[in-house]
């Protein structure tokens, strides 16, 4: 037996409130450039005060806590994970200096320097593109799931 879920059910006629309310959240979670964990609390705070009123709200304000929530969690890896690529070698390299190492290890560093950088920027790039994409479905009456989601929210 099938189960639905939002995607395969039929569509119920959407008030001009839920396209209305549904872009909202998504866009809310740019306040992040504004309060620091905007990106969560933004969509949470909106989700909390919509979610009873219609099903394809409340779908939008999971996928948009799902997603806000797997692309931190996703940044954190890669701060962890690049800083220390980066600081290990330059690290070993700064007292090998000392010692009358070779100076040129502390090239060694550069592959966590650019998976800092550039998986950093890629991913808010992709973070942005993702929550305007979800914003013009939202505003359009379109159910639509985020890419790279972890849906810890169901």
């Amino acid at each position: 037996m099938e189960t639905l879920t939002p995607l395969n059910q039929e569509k119920k006629p959407l008030s001009p409130e839920d396209t209305t309310q549904a872009p909202i959240i998504h866009l809310s979670a740019l306040s992040k450039y504004v309060i620091p964990l905007g990106s969560i609390l933004g969509p949470l705070l909106f989700w909390l005060i919509w979610r009873d009123k219609s099903e394809f709200v409340d779908f939008h304000g999971k996928e948009a806590l799902n997603f806000n929530i797997s692309m931190f969690i996703y940044k954190l890896v890669i701060v962890i994970v690049g800083s220390l690529m980066f600081l290990s070698p330059f690290l070993a390299a700064l007292g090998q200096i000392d010692r009358g190492g070779d100076p040129f290890t502390i090239f060694l560093s550069i592959p966590g320097l650019l998976l800092f950088v550039g998986g950093f920027g890629l991913l808010e790039l992709l973070w942005l593109i993702f929550i305007i994409v979800a914003a013009v479905k939202a505003g359009n009456g379109e159910y639509y799931r985020y890419p790279l989601t972890i849906r810890l929210i169901k």
